[in-house]
């Protein structure tokens, strides 16, 4: 672990100093209490290096976290993508079966109306025929009601 410690730019001439006053300090720093400080030497510089390392620990602690949300929110994604796919794969398949189901159906039905067109051209021919019958036996009724006329007609000619 590194520390940023920018109060160390000064560190010659203070460590200088610092370690020319250790040379008076006794063997045992036991009996120095908090209150008791040995000159020219200042612990407030550790201190902002420890608060600098524990700094640096939250900062990293906070970038784990953040890089564990990013593979979260990755796979997360990932799997959101599969479901994507396979929605629009699923989709795929019922208009697949859609098409051919309608093609089947349109195929059936152009069959059936081929059958009414074939129906309707000969119901139309036979119609036409009813008709041309029709005016026959008209026009033999009109004979046959007129061939009396006819007669009565032809014998009163021969009568006179």
């Amino acid at each position: 672990m590194t520390t940023n410690c920018t109060q160390f730019h000064n560190l010659p001439t203070t460590f200088l100093k610092a370690f020319n006053s250790l040379q008076n300090i006794p063997s045992s720093l036991h009996d120095y209490h908090k209150d008791n400080r040995i000159p020219g030497l200042d612990f407030s510089q550790q201190t902002s290096c420890n608060n600098s390392s524990t700094s640096d620990e939250a900062e990293e602690n906070h970038m784990s976290i953040i890089n564990e949300r990013k593979k979260r929110r990755m796979v997360s994604n990932r799997e959101s993508a599969r479901r994507s796919r396979m929605r629009k794969q699923r989709q795929l398949d019922e208009l697949c079966t859609q098409v051919l189901r309608l093609g089947n159906e349109n195929h059936g039905l152009i069959n059936e109306l081929n059958q009414f067109l074939e129906t309707h051209v000969q119901m139309v021919q036979e119609n036409d025929r009813l008709k041309k019958e029709i005016i026959e036996l008209k026009h033999l009724l009109n004979e046959a009601q007129l061939a009396p006329t006819y007669t009565n007609l032809k014998a009163l000619q021969d009568d006179d």
